[in-house]
């Protein structure tokens, strides 16, 4: 069998090869602000609500409370998948996709209604947004378990986590350069 002939991949609408470059990125987010809110987003929303910095401030302020700053290790995120192994082939599984984040500086009560069911048993929005609103990660209408460790001051540092399995779409978003404006 002869082998097939290189061509350019194509790529899921809307993206394009412009996408993969070096300056499309994510860069780190410096002293990013953690703010939650009760409920999903669609992709429309998404592109409608944080289509520029204003936007972005606008929704933040009405639909989502402060939860805190990120710590200086502030957490990790990954997807894998399953692989179910024949004699021959390795087939695609299930994907799990973990997120855990980490909060700093939280008081007593803001851990306890974190560990509460107001928080925990419902579906929650969480995105994290820079200082000048120009980039945020949105993690979108998931179910979060609290661990809370140390105190210092009276202070707590709280680590909140996810899992949730199937492809990822939808849930996380990422935007950067988000443009200045209303």
């Amino acid at each position: 069998m002869p082998p097939t002939p290189i061509s350019q991949p194509t790529y899921p609408a809307p993206m394009t090869e412009s996408d993969l470059q070096f300056n499309a990125l994510m860069d780190v987010m410096v002293a990013d602000d953690i703010y939650f809110g009760i409920g999903a987003y669609t992709e429309t929303d998404v592109n409608t609500l944080y289509a520029t910095q204003g936007s972005v401030k606008i929704e933040l302020s009405t639909n989502f409370d402060l939860l805190g700053e990120l710590a200086e290790k502030p957490g990790k995120a990954d997807s894998k998948i399953t692989k179910l192994k024949t004699r021959n082939y390795a087939i695609p599984g299930k994907r799990t996709s973990t997120v855990e984040l980490s909060i700093v500086g939280l008081s007593v009560r803001q851990k306890n209604f974190l560990e509460s069911s107001a928080f925990m048993g419902k579906n929650t929005t969480i995105v994290i947004s820079s200082k000048g609103m120009d980039r945020v990660v949105i993690f979108n209408g998931l179910r979060w378990t609290v661990d809370w460790s140390g105190e210092a001051d009276g202070l707590f540092t709280v680590v909140i986590s996810t899992e949730f399995s199937g492809i990822t779409n939808g849930k996380i978003f990422l935007l950067k350069d988000i443009p200045a404006g209303a």
